[in-house]
């Protein structure tokens, strides 16, 4: 049986408590990576956004998630989840992963996960629970955003959508279009 390749590229907003809420994104892909990071690049480079959410003007933030939907850059593929406060960390980034890559799993599948900036310990914590969970993986892996663009791309999302928990009007009017094109799957339950 061929088994479907899947990648997830997971990132999170909200650890501060500058934050009501917790956020996971989740980019779940099985197209071919190096293409999907090129098509990023490209964007990140209109609009000058080669860096993470908090460490750009609004402007290019908006420009950057207003091109992403335009061009339709892995469009039904990000997935996200927000979580009242207090909440563990771990929880929501296993509970987000998970329904993820299941809403995404079309048949017999392997996933490789990249979380942002995570450590050794608490990617076996994650591997082992996502196992017990019936994902089929093998390792998760950390990325940090510098090097992978389709982690800055689930960073652009976390980001927006803390803004928009947050009362920002212009990124509740991303994220409402987002949903309405169906680019963005809103998990929360």
């Amino acid at each position: 049986m061929i088994m479907q390749k899947l990648y997830c590229y997971v990132d999170e907003s909200g650890q501060d408590s500058g934050s009501n809420h917790f956020v996971v994104v989740a980019v779940v892909n099985k197209d071919d990576q190096e293409e999907l990071r090129k098509k990023i690049i490209e964007i990140e480079n209109i609009v000058g956004a080669k860096k993470k959410w908090h460490k750009l003007r609004h402007t290019n933030r908006m420009a950057y998630l207003d091109l992403v939907l335009q061009k339709k850059v892995v469009s039904g593929e990000v997935f996200c989840a927000y979580y009242k406060k207090p909440i563990p960390y771990f929880f929501a980034l296993v509970q987000a992963t998970e329904k993820a890559i299941r809403q995404s799993a079309k048949e017999a599948y392997a996933v490789n996960i990249y979380v942002d900036g995570i450590n050794k310990k608490e990617a076996k914590f994650l591997t082992n629970a996502l196992r017990m969970s019936g994902i089929s993986l093998p390792l998760v892996k950390s990325r940090r955003d510098e090097s992978e663009p389709l982690i800055r791309l689930a960073d652009m999302w976390a980001g927006c959508m803390r803004s928009a928990l947050l009362k920002q009007k212009d990124a509740r009017s991303i994220i409402l279009r987002a949903k309405k094109e169906k680019y963005l799957i809103d998990m929360t339950s």
